[in-house]
């Protein structure tokens, strides 16, 4: 069967670094093809080329065995291929609507020459059902959803260009279990219907349900490609890393002291409800639930970016008043936000800038930065947290693994008394996963307080000692290690649900 869309020994260098080495990779119609590779491999700059973003210094891109010249991600949508990126392009003033159609070429059939509003919402409503979404609501501003949401948005729009190649950049990073079950059996679907799928993930589970072929790459070139049955996770962990990594994740941390944090009947009107919890010193509280449950919300009220209606929150035995993040951080509470690049880090800035951005007070004297007091500071977190790059090289260069660890480090310099991680491994690869693991581990057993929010339930049943569960703003189950079963985690969040069918049911 002839490949729909190839990449021929293409090689792409950029100052100091070879991307891609005479990469080559083949997609069939009716197939998904999982390209997998840690962060640096050059997945990122393999899709850029396919889909017409970059150009190969070497090589050819061919599509029905013809070699194009894409050029612009604009051709690349006319030779029929739909690129869905992991950082989201979503324009927060413009309706869902418009979004999902933002793209769509007039004179594309059953368009028109000119699309109007009804036929946009038509078109967009169409594509969300499809992908399970009938929870967001056409009409509203794209801005105001959760970022689970605005990825469903993403996905709507590639489906509504019928395109014959699909690729796919990390598009269940953002979505809970139920929303990425929907979508493997959407992709399942197009690849019945023809349709050739590159998927991109660092989730090797999901790579071994969906994927029909793989391709590991390492260090800019081909390790591997091989038909998904003739792999396991670990042989692929393998090809990915060159070694051996026995374990996913690193062993619990086992120093457990008093209570260091308390939070008791935390309220926010329409976000979340009489949310009471407390976290020890060396403990890691995992907070799980499917997306809109509260949990990032209860986070954002406790460090003071949103406010809270009711509640209270202690810390070491101090009834605290956070109105704003600069007073969580005053009072040593350190929030990573899901977000890296809009909310944690200014990527223009260098990895030192970066952590001690919060803090520059310590590093000053009558108003003048101490730059020998921030080198050795920053040179002391870059090696504590394993930092790998220059410091003084803006974030935007470091690979996501790396943006995360210079996140880690700057709570680390603001002297936290209490560390919240918002989904610390959204977007890394497994290796710079296992380090991200293995740091908050040694943290814990520091005695470090912190509370771990996160979407994958593996994550939080092999690193939290305690689960909290939230479902509809509330707290729905509270599990210790010893007792997690996937499936009462599971049952505790879809909770909510349960409860507004049931008495749904009563009403009818």
């Amino acid at each position: 069967m002839p490949a729909v869309l190839e990449a021929r020994t293409v090689s792409r260098t950029f100052p100091g670094v070879k991307a891609l080495d005479e990469v080559s990779l083949a997609l069939l119609p009716g197939e998904v093809h999982a390209l997998v590779g840690e962060n640096g491999a050059g997945k990122s700059t393999l899709i850029s080329i396919l889909s017409g973003a970059a150009r190969p210094d070497s090589g050819q891109v061919a599509m029905n065995g013809r070699e194009v010249h894409l050029g612009t991600p604009a051709a690349a949508k006319k030779h029929g291929i739909a690129t869905i990126f992991q950082e989201l392009s979503i324009q927060p003033w413009l309706s869902v609507a418009a979004n999902v159609v933002l793209g769509s070429e007039p004179g594309r059939p059953g368009m028109g020459a000119l699309l109007s509003a009804r036929r946009a919402e038509a078109i967009a409503r169409e594509a969300l059902d499809r992908l399970g979404a009938q929870e967001i609501p056409v009409r509203a501003d794209a801005g105001r959803l959760s970022t689970g949401q605005k990825q469903l948005i993403e996905i709507a729009r590639a489906l509504t260009l019928d395109a014959p190649v699909i690729i796919m950049d990390e598009p269940t990073s953002s979505l809970p279990h139920r929303d990425t079950a929907r979508l493997l059996q959407i992709i399942r679907q197009l690849r019945d219907e023809g349709r050739a799928i590159l998927f991109v993930s660092h989730r090797l589970d999901e790579v071994m349900q969906i994927a029909d072929r793989v391709t590991v790459l390492r260090g800019g070139r081909n390790v591997v490609t091989v038909p998904a049955t003739e792999l396991s996770t670990s042989r692929m962990i393998e090809h990915m890393t060159g070694r051996r990594v026995d374990s996913l994740f690193p062993p619990r941390s086992k120093t457990v002291g008093d209570v260091a944090f308390r939070a008791t009947g935390l309220t926010r009107r329409g976000a979340f409800e009489d949310v009471s919890f407390e976290v020890r010193r060396g403990e890691i509280v995992g907070f799980s639930g499917l997306i809109g449950a509260g949990r990032t919300e209860v986070m954002r009220a406790i460090v003071g970016a949103d406010p809270l209606d009711d509640g209270e929150i202690e810390l070491e035995g101090r009834r605290l008043s956070v109105r704003s993040p600069r007073d969580a951080i005053a009072a040593g509470i350190s929030y990573l936000p899901e977000d890296r690049k809009e909310e944690g880090l200014v990527l223009q800035l260098s990895s030192r800038e970066n952590m001690v951005m919060p803090t520059l007070k310590l590093f000053s004297r009558n108003g003048i930065v101490r730059g020998r007091k921030v080198r050795g500071m920053t040179t002391e977190m870059g090696q504590r947290v394993g930092v790998r790059g220059d410091l003084d090289r803006a974030t935007a260069n470091l690979s996501g693994g790396n943006q995360q660890k210079v996140l880690i480090a700057k709570g680390l310099v603001s002297r936290a008394k209490l560390l919240i991680f918002d989904e610390p491994t959204r977007g890394v690869d497994v290796g710079a996963k296992f380090e991200i693991y293995d740091l908050i581990q040694n943290l814990a057993a520091q005695g470090v307080p912190i509370i771990l929010v996160s979407s994958e339930l593996p994550e939080i049943m092999n690193v939290a000692h305690r689960a909290i569960v939230m479902s509809g703003g509330r707290v729905q189950g509270e599990f210790d290690a010893v007792d997690f079963s996937e499936s009462e985690l599971l049952a505790a969040a879809f909770a909510a649900f349960r409860k507004r069918e049931a008495t749904g049911a009563r009403h009818e």
